[in-house]
């Protein structure tokens, strides 16, 4: 059988899978031209083969880019012109307007009153995982082999990655932050913690006796007020006080206000990593998501770290649902799978004593995780660009990796990954 065949068999097996709406896999017509300021997003570098095959593999290594970046970059919205749409505006122009109860009260009734997408389905998606699988599937049918070696996704081998991260969106989450980031510490825990730099008076020497605990601190946009991505004008104007004041407090991490975005505008964004994007988030003022639950590339220096978790303000203030159910299907969903787990809080709603507990609960189960790499996202950011640099080089002796710094680095059968092994499906909706 060889590598189209195995294509287009896998291909037709995904569609026969696909609930009716479910978006189909991209088609020629429609995937995104390769940008050469991207590192790459394609199977041979997600899976890090043995490079003695890429030759072999060429024209599906090409390919499998241009379908994964189809999700990644969320090519299947929509264009809006670099526009923001019209609703997102007439929303920000009204919001200062409305009293905070009130406007969470409409949020509440308009997000339970709309149907869920089936595509990017919620809270799981599956189709870029699939894509993964299934080139793997056909690559080794190409190859005709049976395994094959790989470079593993986490550090010493480590079966998930665990990230915490929390937006402080006013100035009650920042005075509810210490008390966070102690219950994080009593189950050996660090977070990153986004504050908005023009928007409210932050207590800076606060900053850094938590900076010094070991947290980190990354940069919430200006202020939650829409306009960073409004139009090419605002951002062009934005970008620089942004840039500066984030470069004054040392926060090379960035998530947009209401994860607001427009890829090609925050890619110029001077920051090593983003975690603006979901994998699947239906409920923001801007839906969609990347579909996927392990890091990608931006571009040459940027990491994107998505977020893989409901957002707690979704979950009870929104859904007004409790969400440790739903947070624990999706760990179950992840971990089985071998991916980044990445959690966004906010110290404004759950630091409070009536949902504190729960989050105190969610870090317990995360605390009993097995084998799970626990990461601040600086961390993960330089992990994948330091597997991405590696090569793996099979010889008489077994294979070997070169290129780099090969500290921490495991080598595995691709058939040892969670992966590879059950379904795709999530048991919480």
């Amino acid at each position: 059988m060889n590598g189209a065949m195995a294509t287009s068999a896998n291909e037709m097996k995904r569609n026969d899978a696909r609930e009716p709406g479910h978006a189909p896999p991209p088609s020629p017509g429609v995937l995104p031209a390769l940008d050469t300021d991207v590192l790459s997003n394609d199977a041979f570098a997600f899976w890090k083969l043995p490079e003695k095959w890429r030759e072999a593999l060429g024209s599906a290594i090409v390919r499998s880019r241009k379908e994964a970046e189809w999700y990644l970059f969320e090519s299947y919205r929509p264009s809006s012109s670099g526009r923001q749409p019209r609703k997102i505006r007439a929303y920000y122009a009204i919001k200062p307007f409305i009293p905070t109860a009130l406007r969470q009260r409409m949020r509440s009734l308009a997000v339970r009153a709309c149907s869920v997408p089936s595509f990017p389905a919620w809270p799981c998606e599956s189709a870029l995982l699939e894509l993964w699988s299934e080139w793997l599937e056909g690559a080794l049918a190409t190859l005709g082999q049976s395994d094959l070696w790989h470079i593993g996704f986490w550090p010493d081998g480590r079966n998930c990655c665990l990230v915490l991260t929390h937006d402080v969106e006013g100035p009650l989450g920042l005075e509810r932050m210490e008390a966070m980031a102690d219950v994080e510490e009593k189950f050996g825990f660090r977070s990153v913690w986004n504050i908005p730099l023009d928007q409210y008076p932050v207590d800076w020497h606060m900053v850094e006796r938590v900076r010094a605990r070991g947290f980190e601190f990354g940069a919430h946009g200006l202020r939650h007020d829409g306009c960073l991505f409004r139009s090419l004008k605002d951002f062009t104007e934005l970008a620089p006080r942004l840039e500066s004041l984030a470069r004054e407090h040392q926060m090379r991490g960035f998530r947009s206000p209401s994860t607001l975005r427009n890829i090609d505008w925050l890619c110029t964004l001077n920051f090593d990593f983003d975690s603006t994007m979901a994998d699947s988030d239906p409920f923001e003022p801007q839906p969609g998501g990347s579909c996927s639950i392990f890091p990608f590339f931006l571009n040459q220096r940027m990491v994107e770290l998505p977020y893989t978790l409901p957002q707690d303000h979704t979950l009870t203030n929104l859904l007004r649902r409790d969400p440790l159910p739903v947070w624990m299907a999706k760990v179950e969903w992840i971990a089985k799978r071998g991916g980044m787990i990445l959690t966004l809080t906010h110290p404004d709603y759950t630091g409070d004593a009536a949902n504190l507990h729960k989050y105190a609960e969610l870090l317990k189960r995360l605390n009993d995780l097995e084998f799970a790499w626990r990461a601040l996202p600086s961390e993960v950011a330089a992990w994948w660009h330091k597997r991405a640099a590696l090569q793996l080089v099979e010889g008489r002796d077994g294979p070997s990796v070169s290129g780099g710094d090969a500290d921490r680095v495991v080598v595995k059968r691709v058939s040892a990954e969670p992966m590879m092994r059950g379904k795709f499906s999530c048991s919480e909706s």
